[in-house]
């Protein structure tokens, strides 16, 4: 009986050291072969691009592959090439390996911009976070524009300033509820905030603009915007109101 327990114990010892050194013999073909071998192909993948297209794949692509093909594999800077990616504003996070001795992987997560922010020539997205970064490449969200509390230089990233923080946070959450809404989604293109704060909605149906004023109560606001649309604009088309008014607790106030 001891002699058989012996005998199983040394088959599990010398196993695992056969294992071990195949492991070690893979580990170091592996290594000769990005020290030898030239970086062929570079894969990127964007893990979101169903929900977010706002990553320039063909300027991602360009980029790294500027930096690693042809180069040999294991003098390729991946941490590096991984902080530059990183350093995009649209960028939420990314990761960059060696896929093979010949192939560089790159994934990207990037970020989902909820609402837009146009002050005069400055432009930036925000993303549900209140994230702000430049805009590179056109999303169809909300638009706000006129008297905006921001003064930010033109390629800004990062949080918004306490000071505005939560006023964008408020838009913010405004914009994630519009876009749930598909009714709401496919109407509201434009958001001014007014000169007295009041935020101002526009819509891609020709009709009056709508005085919204802050952000607060806003799905009882909506409530009664929906409501104007079901009921009460068909049988007022011919009244060319300019705006209608949902700043005040159960009322519409529509002007001519």
């Amino acid at each position: 009986m001891i002699k058989k327990i012996l005998l199983t114990s040394l088959i599990v010892v010398l196993a695992g050291a056969l294992l071990g050194c195949y492991f070690h013999f893979v580990g170091s073909l592996a290594a000769k072969g990005r020290e030898t071998s030239r970086c062929e192909r570079v894969d990127i993948i964007l893990l979101d691009s169903l929900e977010s297209a706002i990553v320039d794949k063909g300027e991602m692509q360009a980029f790294v592959d500027g930096v690693t093909l042809g180069r040999t594999t294991a003098r390729i800077d991946l941490d590096s090439i991984e902080r530059a990616i990183r350093a995009h504003g649209e960028v939420m996070g990314a990761q960059v390996y060696a896929a093979s001795p010949q192939r560089v992987g790159v994934e990207i997560t990037q970020r989902k911009p909820v609402i837009r922010f146009e002050n005069g020539p400055q432009h930036w997205y925000a993303d549900p976070e209140g994230y702000l970064f430049p805009v590179t490449n056109a999303v169809d969200v909300p638009i706000v524009t006129g008297c905006l509390p921001l003064e930010l230089a033109d390629n800004y990233r990062g949080a918004v300033p306490e000071a505005n923080r939560t006023w964008l946070l408020n838009l913010v959450e405004l914009a994630r509820y519009i876009d749930e809404k598909e009714v709401l989604r496919n109407e509201i293109a434009q958001i001014d905030v007014a000169a007295d704060g009041d935020l101002v909605l526009y819509t891609r149906t020709p009709g009056p603009a709508v005085i919204f004023g802050d952000s607060t109560g806003y799905v009882e606001k909506f409530r009664k915007l929906e409501a104007w649309w079901r009921n009460i604009a068909p049988i007022e088309r011919q009244k060319p109101y300019k705006t209608i008014n949902l700043k005040y607790n159960n009322q519409i106030i529509c002007k001519l």
